[in-house]
Protein backbone atom coordinates (compact mmCIF):
# COMPACT_ATOMS: atom_id res chain seq x y z
CA UNK A 1 0.00 0.00 0.00
CA UNK A 2 1.08 3.69 -0.73
CA UNK A 3 2.31 5.77 1.92
CA UNK A 4 -0.30 8.47 1.65
CA UNK A 5 -2.99 5.70 2.26
CA UNK A 6 -2.11 5.51 5.81
CA UNK A 7 -2.17 9.30 6.01
CA UNK A 8 -6.33 8.82 4.87
CA UNK A 9 -6.69 5.82 6.88
CA UNK A 10 -5.62 9.00 9.82
CA UNK A 11 -8.52 11.07 8.37
CA UNK A 12 -10.83 8.38 10.39
CA UNK A 13 -9.85 9.71 13.62
CA UNK A 14 -12.35 12.77 13.19
CA UNK A 15 -15.48 11.07 11.30
CA UNK A 16 -15.21 7.81 14.32
CA UNK A 17 -14.88 10.63 16.80
CA UNK A 18 -18.01 12.56 15.64
CA UNK A 19 -19.84 9.32 15.48
CA UNK A 20 -19.06 8.70 19.16
CA UNK A 21 -20.41 12.21 20.29
CA UNK A 22 -23.81 11.18 18.60
CA UNK A 23 -23.73 8.07 19.94
CA UNK A 24 -22.97 9.94 23.60
CA UNK A 25 -26.02 12.72 22.62
CA UNK A 26 -28.41 9.73 21.99
CA UNK A 27 -27.49 8.34 25.32
CA UNK A 28 -27.57 11.12 27.28
CA UNK A 29 -31.20 12.01 25.57
CA UNK A 30 -32.57 8.55 26.45
CA UNK A 31 -31.70 8.86 30.45
CA UNK A 32 -34.63 8.72 32.63
CA UNK A 33 -36.95 8.40 30.02
CA UNK A 34 -39.79 5.96 29.87
CA UNK A 35 -40.31 6.11 26.54
CA UNK A 36 -37.43 6.49 23.83
CA UNK A 37 -37.52 9.96 22.11
CA UNK A 38 -37.83 9.81 18.24
CA UNK A 39 -34.46 11.88 18.39
CA UNK A 40 -31.77 9.21 20.23
CA UNK A 41 -32.87 7.24 17.02
CA UNK A 42 -31.63 9.70 14.63
CA UNK A 43 -28.74 10.53 16.76
CA UNK A 44 -28.07 6.36 16.94
CA UNK A 45 -28.01 6.92 13.20
CA UNK A 46 -26.30 9.68 12.78
CA UNK A 47 -23.03 7.57 14.75
CA UNK A 48 -23.87 4.43 12.75
CA UNK A 49 -22.85 6.09 9.80
CA UNK A 50 -19.95 8.43 11.11
CA UNK A 51 -18.52 5.69 13.32
CA UNK A 52 -19.22 2.49 10.72
CA UNK A 53 -20.42 3.22 7.35
CA UNK A 54 -18.00 6.10 6.34
CA UNK A 55 -14.63 4.10 7.06
CA UNK A 56 -16.07 0.84 6.16
CA UNK A 57 -16.62 2.94 2.60
CA UNK A 58 -13.13 4.47 2.92
CA UNK A 59 -11.47 1.23 3.54
CA UNK A 60 -13.39 -1.03 1.37
CA UNK A 61 -12.35 1.38 -1.86
CA UNK A 62 -9.00 2.03 -0.99
CA UNK A 63 -8.51 -2.39 -0.29
CA UNK A 64 -10.25 -2.76 -4.11
CA UNK A 65 -7.97 -0.37 -5.61
CA UNK A 66 -4.67 -1.50 -3.89
CA UNK A 67 -5.57 -5.31 -4.66
CA UNK A 68 -7.55 -4.40 -8.04
CA UNK A 69 -9.91 -6.69 -6.36
CA UNK A 70 -12.34 -5.25 -8.96
CA UNK A 71 -11.05 -4.63 -12.23
CA UNK A 72 -13.91 -3.76 -14.22
CA UNK A 73 -14.81 -1.32 -11.41
CA UNK A 74 -11.83 0.27 -10.81
CA UNK A 75 -12.89 3.76 -12.72
CA UNK A 76 -15.89 3.87 -10.21
CA UNK A 77 -13.86 2.89 -7.26
CA UNK A 78 -11.32 5.79 -7.89
CA UNK A 79 -13.85 8.04 -8.57
CA UNK A 80 -16.01 6.92 -5.26
CA UNK A 81 -12.76 7.12 -3.28
CA UNK A 82 -12.36 10.59 -4.42
CA UNK A 83 -15.32 11.44 -3.05
CA UNK A 84 -14.36 9.51 0.38
CA UNK A 85 -11.17 11.53 0.79
CA UNK A 86 -12.70 14.61 0.21
CA UNK A 87 -15.74 13.97 3.08
CA UNK A 88 -12.94 13.14 5.08
CA UNK A 89 -10.41 15.63 4.00
CA UNK A 90 -12.46 18.39 2.76
CA UNK A 91 -15.05 17.52 5.88
CA UNK A 92 -12.95 17.55 8.73
CA UNK A 93 -13.54 21.01 9.78
CA UNK A 94 -17.17 20.96 9.58
CA UNK A 95 -17.00 17.73 11.75
CA UNK A 96 -14.89 19.25 14.24
CA UNK A 97 -17.60 21.66 14.69
CA UNK A 98 -20.79 19.34 14.89
CA UNK A 99 -18.55 17.82 17.75
CA UNK A 100 -18.20 20.97 19.31
CA UNK A 101 -21.94 21.34 19.16
CA UNK A 102 -22.42 17.77 20.39
CA UNK A 103 -20.17 18.54 23.36
CA UNK A 104 -21.83 22.07 24.12
CA UNK A 105 -25.08 19.98 23.95
CA UNK A 106 -24.19 16.77 26.56
CA UNK A 107 -22.18 18.84 28.50
CA UNK A 108 -24.32 21.32 29.25
CA UNK A 109 -24.30 21.95 32.67
CA UNK A 110 -20.78 20.66 33.50
CA UNK A 111 -19.16 22.53 30.31
CA UNK A 112 -15.52 23.82 31.26
CA UNK A 113 -12.48 24.89 29.44
CA UNK A 114 -11.01 21.16 29.70
CA UNK A 115 -13.86 19.03 28.59
CA UNK A 116 -14.98 21.84 25.94
CA UNK A 117 -12.37 23.78 24.71
CA UNK A 118 -9.35 21.62 24.72
CA UNK A 119 -10.56 18.20 22.42
CA UNK A 120 -12.63 21.06 20.10
CA UNK A 121 -8.53 23.01 19.87
CA UNK A 122 -6.79 19.76 19.98
CA UNK A 123 -9.22 18.37 17.02
CA UNK A 124 -8.57 21.99 14.95
CA UNK A 125 -4.96 21.67 15.40
CA UNK A 126 -4.86 17.96 14.49
CA UNK A 127 -6.97 18.18 11.28
CA UNK A 128 -4.87 21.06 10.44
CA UNK A 129 -1.54 19.77 10.48
CA UNK A 130 -2.80 16.45 8.68
CA UNK A 131 -4.68 18.09 6.12
CA UNK A 132 -2.61 21.00 5.18
CA UNK A 133 0.57 19.84 6.31
CA UNK A 134 2.27 20.75 2.42
CA UNK A 135 -0.36 23.13 1.71
CA UNK A 136 0.80 26.41 -0.10
CA UNK A 137 0.96 30.29 1.14
CA UNK A 138 1.51 28.64 5.13
CA UNK A 139 -2.27 27.27 4.94
CA UNK A 140 -2.06 25.07 7.82
CA UNK A 141 -1.06 28.09 10.07
CA UNK A 142 -3.98 29.89 9.16
CA UNK A 143 -6.30 27.08 9.97
CA UNK A 144 -4.63 26.71 13.03
CA UNK A 145 -4.75 30.48 13.98
CA UNK A 146 -8.52 30.21 12.99
CA UNK A 147 -9.14 27.62 15.77
CA UNK A 148 -6.90 29.09 18.68
CA UNK A 149 -8.83 32.50 17.56
CA UNK A 150 -12.37 30.79 18.07
CA UNK A 151 -11.09 28.93 21.26
CA UNK A 152 -10.32 32.34 22.76
CA UNK A 153 -13.04 34.58 21.60
CA UNK A 154 -15.86 31.89 22.44
CA UNK A 155 -14.27 31.14 25.60
CA UNK A 156 -13.81 34.49 26.90
CA UNK A 157 -16.86 36.11 25.92
CA UNK A 158 -18.86 33.18 27.67
CA UNK A 159 -21.84 32.69 25.63
CA UNK A 160 -24.54 31.09 27.04
CA UNK A 161 -24.40 26.98 26.31
CA UNK A 162 -27.38 26.71 24.03
CA UNK A 163 -26.27 30.02 22.09
CA UNK A 164 -23.01 28.31 21.76
CA UNK A 165 -24.40 24.99 20.30
CA UNK A 166 -26.16 27.13 17.48
CA UNK A 167 -23.26 28.95 16.61
CA UNK A 168 -21.47 25.79 15.94
CA UNK A 169 -24.26 23.99 14.19
CA UNK A 170 -24.03 27.52 11.54
CA UNK A 171 -20.66 27.31 11.48
CA UNK A 172 -21.12 23.61 10.39
CA UNK A 173 -23.65 24.22 8.18
CA UNK A 174 -21.21 26.86 6.33
CA UNK A 175 -18.31 25.37 6.30
CA UNK A 176 -20.04 22.25 4.66
CA UNK A 177 -21.72 24.12 2.09
CA UNK A 178 -18.53 25.94 1.10
CA UNK A 179 -16.54 22.85 0.99
CA UNK A 180 -18.69 20.98 -1.23
CA UNK A 181 -18.76 24.06 -3.31
CA UNK A 182 -15.28 24.15 -3.61
CA UNK A 183 -15.31 20.67 -4.04
CA UNK A 184 -17.15 21.18 -7.21
CA UNK A 185 -15.44 23.63 -8.32
CA UNK A 186 -12.49 21.26 -7.93
CA UNK A 187 -14.00 18.35 -9.65
CA UNK A 188 -14.42 21.12 -12.45
CA UNK A 189 -11.29 22.17 -12.42
CA UNK A 190 -9.08 18.73 -12.07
Amino acid sequence: MEAYRYQELVYLVVPVILGVEFFLNAKEEKKGKEDVPLGSYVLDLCGFVFTALVPAVFILTIWAIETKAFPLREETLARFDRYAVMFLFMGAWWQVYMIGALRIRRLRERLCFINMWAPFLGLGVFISLLVLWVSPWGLKWVSIIWFLILTGVFSAIRLKPKTLERVFWVLAGITFLLENILFIWLETVV
